[in-house]
């Protein structure tokens, strides 16, 4: 507050009139009103007497207004012995303190109607300032910005809770100290190790002040631990509708003087108006979000909508269509636009009497119909095979408003099943089952209907079967038989070759085909090596008599190889001179011996070691053939 002065309480021709009426009831004394500074502010009774700073009063009574010393008020002069003077005195000195403290209350009820006004115009501004961003991560910068703009603080910090708390949730002390853990520095300013220290010293008082929901002005020695950088900390709770979003914390050096009732008051209005800008910049926040992802869901909805494999149709009570999606246009072969508004009968015909019966009960029964199949034939298509699953479609008031009708096209399904099944069946007697999931993981690698390959062809007999069975009965020829061809054909599934035939005594394998392999000779030698190794492990367990051997040939080239035969019963094999060599050379083939072809031996030289035994004419060739004899495998290592 500043020093009062008579100047400032007094009008000065005011208090001149008052102390001449004065001078009347007291003849022959001077008075005079002077000011602590020892200014004469009134001088009445001696116009040409000496300055009152020379003058020895008679008379001296101090005038003090809410107990501070602003003047004094002298009288001297022959007429103060009259025995009425001292309290004439008296009552003027009554009435110029009465007169001043009433001007003082006056001053001091303008000064705070002032402040006041000011302090309310000033939160107004702040207010509007705050409130004109919905942004939710500017505000908390706003806020200290205004509070540092209106209260003296050395370091600023805005915190906030994850979500608000009712009074309700701040009843238990225990989990209030552990949403105190959970507030966030959204914003601060000053040093950071003292906006720190803010923020850490003070988390148990913050448990009270959030339980309270009050402002608090705490000084140093309250903290949570000693420090010489923050002397006191105002906090003032972000608070909407009673509810605790976070506080807004201002601190001072120990060399400040600390906050007072005003900064409270002044912090606690910005920190209640900075709430509500926060609450409502989390609704418009969390408003904008919901429409997005609504807006991003209907996008992606119309986008699933268009791009969905599955057509989609709706009809509504009076029977007309009122949706059709393009999967549905093209599955049906009829634009959309063609069928809007029409009655399904009329723009659907070829869909058939079961379709109508369909719709009937799902109108009239109220009951789902999933996965009904038909067969209609559509006019761009031929037929077609169809899977609908139809439902009602109701309103708000669960009432029966239409029929919603999801339609998928099994045609290709349907396809591809029987070409897998045509596949299985045609090679499950052939290759080893994991050959089979191959060519049913892609059905379009295979083509059924002859196809002109490389591959190469084994063919293996046993040598002089026919005298050994004569000497038997013929169900021992049958054993003996099936337990070479077992070994046989375990041989080549092994090295996943297709068998193809068994042919009386022998026995016909294809290599490279159905499915590719680069190594397809190598497999075929390796093949009919582990056959002669197998015909001698049984030998050791066969009387001299009963020991059987097999002659085996192998060619590699090109042959036609696909599913052959009538139109009832075909066969996966391979035709072609290749094929027919390799039978030649088993023929010429000794028992134990594997015979190859210059084809084969040209992929096979690296790999074998073998015999060249010239060249051998053969059935059905003009020229003989270069024949090697194969004694085993090349050491890998």
């Amino acid at each position: 507050m500043s020093k009062m002065s008579i100047r400032r309480l007094l009008n000065r021709r005011a208090a001149t009139d008052y102390l001449e009426r004065f001078t009347k009831l007291i003849p022959n004394v001077r008075l005079a009103l002077i000011e602590h500074s020892g200014r004469a502010v009134v001088d009445i009774g001696a116009a040409d007497a000496a300055p009152v700073s020379d003058v020895a009063w008679d008379r001296v009574q101090p005038v003090e207004v809410e107990g501070q010393n602003v003047g004094r008020l002298v009288a001297a002069g022959e007429g103060l012995s009259d025995p009425q003077a001292e309290a004439t005195l008296d009552i003027l000195h009554q009435s110029l303190v009465m007169m001043m403290k009433r001007a003082f209350e006056s001053r001091t009820l303008a000064q705070e109607t002032l402040e006041r006004y000011r302090e309310i115009n000033l939160l107004y501004s702040i207010g509007e300032t705050i409130s004109a961003s919905l942004d939710p991560d500017v505000i908390p910068n706003l806020v200290l910005a205004e509070a540092a703009r209106v209260i003296h603080a050395d370091g600023g910090v805005v915190l906030l809770l994850s979500y608000a708390l009712d009074p309700e949730d701040r009843e238990d002390i225990d989990a209030l100290e552990e949403q105190i853990y959970q507030l966030s520095v959204e914003s601060d300013f000053g040093d950071k190790g003292f906006t720190n220290i803010m923020h850490t010293a003070t988390l148990s008082l913050m448990v009270e002040a959030l339980a309270s929901g009050d402002a608090y002005i705490w000084a140093a020695d309250q903290f949570d631990y000693e420090t010489e950088l923050v002397g006191s900390i105002l906090a003032a709770p972000l608070k909407a509708r009673e509810r605790i979003l976070g506080f807004v914390l201002l601190g001072r050096d120990p060399q400040e003087p600390i906050f007072t009732a005003d900064d409270v008051k002044l912090l606690t209005a910005l920190a209640a108006q900075a709430a509500v800008a926060v609450e409502n910049a989390r609704l418009f926040a969390d408003v904008i979000s919901q429409r997005d992802a609504i807006a991003a869901m209907n996008n992606y909805m119309d986008n699933i909508f268009a791009s969905i494999a599955s057509g989609v149709i709706t009809i509504n009570a009076e029977d007309l269509i009122t949706l059709m999606n393009n999967a549905a246009e093209q599955i049906l072969g009829v634009p959309a636009e063609e069928t809007m508004g029409k009655s399904y009968l009329e723009a659907l015909p070829e869909m058939g009497s079961n379709f109508v019966s369909l719709i009937d009960v799902i109108k009239h029964k109220d009951k789902s119909v999933v996965g009904y199949e038909m067969e209609p034939v559509l006019p761009d298509r031929g037929q077609v095979v169809l899977r609908l699953n139809l439902s009602p479609l109701k309103d708000n008031r669960k009432r029966n408003n239409g029929v919603a009708i999801v339609v998928d096209d099994l045609t290709e399904r349907r396809q591809l099943e029987a070409q897998m099944q045509q596949i299985r069946q045609t090679f499950e007697q052939y290759v080893v089952p994991h050959v089979v999931e191959q060519l049913l993981s892609d059905p379009t690698s295979v083509r059924l209907g002859g196809v002109r390959r490389a591959v190469t062809i084994l063919f293996a007999d046993i040598r002089g079967f026919t005298s050994f069975s004569e000497k038997l009965q013929p169900e021992a020829s049958v054993e003996v038989l099936n337990r070479y061809l077992t070994l046989a054909s375990e041989a080549v599934l092994a090295e996943e070759g297709t068998l193809d035939k068994f042919l009386g005594d022998g026995v016909m394998a294809i290599y490279n085909a159905p499915l590719a392999q680069p190594d397809h000779a190598l497999r075929a030698v390796r093949s009919a090596l582990a056959i002669q190794e197998a015909v001698k492990d049984i030998h050791s367990e066969l009387p001299p008599d009963d020991c059987l051997h097999f002659g085996i040939g192998v060619t590699s080239g090109l042959a036609v190889v696909g599913s052959i035969g009538s139109t009832k019963i075909r066969n996966y094999t391979a035709i072609g001179d290749t094929v027919n060599l390799a039978s030649r050379l088993q023929a010429q083939a000794e028992p134990g011996q594997v015979l190859v072809d210059k084809s084969a031996y040209g992929h096979l030289k690296d790999h074998i070691i073998a015999r060249e035994l010239g060249y051998v004419q053969v059935k059905g060739h003009s020229e003989p053939d270069l024949v090697f004899e194969v004694l085993g495998l090349e050491d890998a290592s």
